[in-house]
């Protein structure tokens, strides 16, 4: 299996009279893509309500960010966009893709949510998130119905930023890429050790059975799954609506697959992804840990393992049983996590804590507070809801300086890896 992305770098962002892409000027045409849309029949459900081009390095905050989309497009005949969510079901992970990079795509609620974030693209916001320095079409959208529930309202809203992504990769790829990556799991040398990598994709203690995340598939009953790397990067996973700490922009630009790559056939030999959720139950949840540990030790035949997670609490016990039941069967493990205020402690700081976890990887404090400046030109409402659970929380003034936690805004908290923030042991 060969996936071949060819990369878009944008640099330059503005509406014009056509849709347009040379040597990273992006051009859009807002008629056009409304226009596109309705052609796709994403518009049967939701109303685009506005469509924002907001650009780094100016005095603009974005708020009640959803998910951070990716612009990217499968291409040739008969393949699948993002399949068995917004195309027809194949796998995917081969052929020829095309994505812009520096680029993605803000749907923004219109329903309060306390996991929604923010996303500054100036001061100290900006200069911690990696999307920081990205150029940016915000989505704004309205259900037709009011009575539509909030998991159909985050699907069709995750459709219509995704098919406005593949729409402008799609146009891209009509020029000569400025860059062309290729992923495959080739031969390798023999004697390097074998890494495989354990991602977790939902938690289903916050979740809901209309979601979509794998192939469409909502993992109600998921047991523990090898995937090829490709197909995460291909766009067979779609980001949990409970939204600590990921997005679909990270499951795509996955930071452990990309750099395990980089690594292939030179230091390690990367032997593929296990992919599973944190159940509720215990024996659930047993079983999933297991069956995880068996996969990457006896099918894989891993003698390292790297594992990321979604969500908090749960899931956290499950990593550390998931090390455990590694490292008794001679696995080697890492994982990345992120960490809570406490007194500084590896154990006072992580949910769940096991002596056996001794290589953890932080992806920063994500309850630390933040202090942002004031931006003049705000989208996505008239007020930041408050982001936490304490009752006595106010709405803040998105004009003025506003305190939030950095998991609020949009990557500062990646538990993929992404974050530019970590926390270090000393």
């Amino acid at each position: 299996m060969q996936l071949q992305i060819a990369e878009y770098p944008v640099s330059s962002l503005e509406w014009g009279d056509e849709n347009k892409y040379n040597d990273g000027k992006l051009i859009i045409n807002k008629d056009s893509i409304l226009s596109y849309l309705k052609s796709s029949n994403e518009l049967d459900e939701l109303i685009v309500t506005d469509l924002d081009l907001i650009l780094p390095e100016t005095s603009t905050r974005v708020i009640n960010v959803f998910d951070v989309l990716p612009a990217y497009a499968r291409l040739g005949e008969g393949v699948s966009n993002f399949p068995g969510f917004l195309e027809p079901f194949q796998i995917a992970g081969h052929g020829n893709s095309a994505t812009l990079s520096n680029f993605s795509i803000l749907a923004t609620s219109s329903r309060p949510s306390r996991y929604n974030k923010v996303m500054d693209k100036s001061g100290l916001g900006a200069e911690i998130s990696p999307y920081g320095g990205h150029f940016h079409l915000a989505l704004q959208a309205e259900p037709r119905n009011s009575d539509m529930s909030n998991t159909e309202y985050y699907k069709h809203l995750k459709k219509i930023g995704l098919r406005i992504g593949t729409y402008l990769s799609k146009l891209a790829a009509e020029v000569r890429p400025a860059n062309t990556l290729f992923y495959t799991l080739e031969a390798h040398p023999s004697g390097l050790p074998k890494v495989a990598y354990v991602c977790m994709l939902a938690a289903l203690q916050n979740w809901d059975k209309g979601e979509s995340i794998l192939y469409g598939d909502n993992l109600s009953g998921m047991l523990p799954t090898v995937l090829h790397p490709n197909e995460i990067l291909d766009g067979a996973v779609i980001a949990p609506n409970f939204n600590l700490g990921i997005d679909t922009y990270s499951f795509l630009n996955n930071p452990v697959i990309q750099e395990l790559y980089k690594k292939h056939g030179k230091e390690i030999d990367f032997v593929g992804v296990v992919v599973c959720v944190s159940h509720v139950t215990r024996n659930q949840r047993e079983r999933s840990i297991g069956m995880t540990a068996n996969l990457a030790a006896n099918v894989l035949g891993a003698d390292l393992a790297i594992i990321t997670k979604v969500g908090g609490g749960i899931p956290e016990s499950d990593v550390m049983l998931t090390i455990e039941s590694l490292e008794r069967i001679k696995v080697k493990t890492t994982a990345i996590m992120w960490a809570h205020l406490g007194n500084g402690t590896i154990q006072d700081i992580l949910t769940a804590y096991s002596p056996a976890a001794n290589a953890l990887v932080s992806a920063g404090i994500n309850d630390a507070l933040v202090n942002l400046p004031g931006q003049e030109k705000v989208i996505g409402g008239n007020e930041i809801e408050p982001l936490s659970d304490d009752p006595k929380a106010k709405p803040q003034n998105p004009h003025s300086a506003i305190q939030v936690r950095c998991r609020e805004i949009c990557g500062v908290i990646n538990q993929l890896g992404a974050s530019r923030v970590a926390l270090e042991e000393i």
